[in-house]
């Protein structure tokens, strides 16, 4: 994995405590492998994190498969850390590691980061919306006819749709032009859909169908829209975990 060290990355910086506790904890809990480079990028290692500890102010992580990388990388002053959870590039930096002891095992800690960087393609992230958050949308389709979905996730480049059942065909491919999707207090997206996936799924004992799509006309301002709403539901949920 390249180290990334562009320093036009404000955008995708993250400087906001709890926001970096999050996304590290969730690291953690996803059991998600983290490439360590140091000495100018020139040595690298896989870890995992194991803990993040606020009140020493220090991330815990497992110590290395060999003993001569561990020694050198004891002795780095500048570590840089990499992960890719579903696909999105996570990085972020750190001063020098020491060796600690961690529920009885050889650990590395570094000081916790206050800067983190997430690097994702915009269009293809989705946002899975919890129950409370979801959005209806509407496609309108022949004769006027109209079925309104549950927006299950979201993304800049198209959603998931469910409904319990459908009244008009929604054949992959077809392209629902003018549909509407409630975002509330951030505006009322109005946008051709084009169904690229759809199928049947089982939730509990309930047989929904479910339309995979994609925004064929987002402009600009109503990319806005629907980037506020994300961050948004984004940040209540971290403050519900926090």
């Amino acid at each position: 994995m390249s180290v990334l060290t562009d320093e036009h990355l404000d955008e995708f910086t993250i400087t906001f405590r709890r926001e970096i506790l999050f996304y590290l904890r969730q690291l953690i809990n996803d059991g998600v492998p983290v490439s360590i480079s140091f000495n100018e990028g020139n040595e690298t290692f896989l870890t995992m994190l194991l803990d993040v500890d606020e009140v020493r102010n220090i991330l815990i992580f497992d110590w290395g498969g060999s003993e001569d990388v561990n020694t050198r990388f004891l002795k780095s002053e500048k570590n840089y850390f990499i992960a890719r959870p579903q696909g999105i590039r996570n990085q972020f930096i750190t001063g020098q590691a020491k060796e600690v002891t961690h529920r009885k095992r050889r650990a590395f800690a570094v000081k916790l980061p206050d800067k983190y960087v997430r690097l994702q393609r915009r269009e293809f992230f989705r946002l899975s919306l919890p129950m409370s958050q979801r959005p209806p949308c509407t496609l309108r389709g022949p004769n006027d006819q109209t079925m309104t979905f549950e927006t299950v996730d979201i993304g800049l480049g198209g959603v998931a749709l469910e409904i319990p059942a459908i009244t008009f065909p929604c054949d992959m491919g077809a392209v629902f032009p003018r549909s509407r999707i409630d975002l509330k207090n951030f505006g009322e997206l109005q946008v051709d859909i084009k169904i690229c996936y759809s199928g049947q799924i089982t939730r509990g004992n309930k047989q929904l169908v479910r339309l995979g799509c994609h925004f064929e006309n987002l402009n600009h301002v109503q990319e806005n829209e629907l980037q506020r709403f994300i961050t948004h539901v984004q940040r209540e949920e971290r403050s519900k975990m926090g």
